[in-house]
């Protein structure tokens, strides 16, 4: 779906709302990015996070290497899991150090339904990241951790609710989008 803006001239200056730029790599260099999801994920038990494959699988779809990819592409605001196995494709260095070993977006959607607490907290510090970046720059006076968490969680839900048009219908869906649709129609004491 691809959406047109057209410029309508006879809008009086100021009516216009402008959308704020995107948080991916505006002024955050990959690196220093992919550092930050690294820490977050580090601190990490790797015994709490539930694996979607068997440990003999690859390491493309070991539970820690699927967290800081999902932290690291929420970040930049890339949430179908479609889009990101397309992305890490596409990507030559990805495809250098991972041996062409890719996981599927099945796997992705199943990992976040798996481990949205554990993901929540890395996105959450990812985002601190970028926050305190901005702090330093002067562009924001201060981080908020309730609003820190907030937009993790509007992101991680923005993934789930890309998937759930991207992926098959026969796919399981994440229940929280179900939920949210059903509460936003009225409709949660019917079911």
């Amino acid at each position: 779906m691809t959406t047109i803006f057209e410029h309508k001239p006879k809008v009086r200056p100021g009516a216009t709302r402008r959308l704020p730029a995107p948080d991916n790599f505006t002024s955050i260099e990959p690196r220093m990015l992919a550092e930050a999801v690294q820490a977050a994920v580090q601190r990490v038990d790797e015994n709490t996070l539930k694996p979607v494959a068997r440990h003999e699988d690859g390491q493309a779809v070991q539970p820690k290497n699927l967290l800081a990819l999902l932290s690291f592409c929420y970040a930049r605001q890339t949430y179908g899991s479609a889009e990101v196995v397309d992305w890490l494709r596409r990507d030559a260095n990805i495809r250098h150090f991972s041996h062409n070993e890719f996981p599927d977006a099945r796997s992705l959607s199943r990992f976040r339904r798996e481990n949205r607490e554990l993901l929540h907290r890395c996105l959450t510090a990812t985002l601190r990241f970028l926050v305190e970046r901005k702090v330093a720059a002067g562009i924001v006076t201060k981080v908020s951790e309730a609003q820190l968490a907030e937009e993790a969680s509007r992101r991680i839900v923005m993934a789930m609710f890309m998937d759930s048009l991207e992926l098959e219908p026969e796919a399981p869906s994440d229940a929280p989008v179900d939920l949210c649709y059903l509460f936003a129609k009225g409709r949660a004491l019917a079911h």
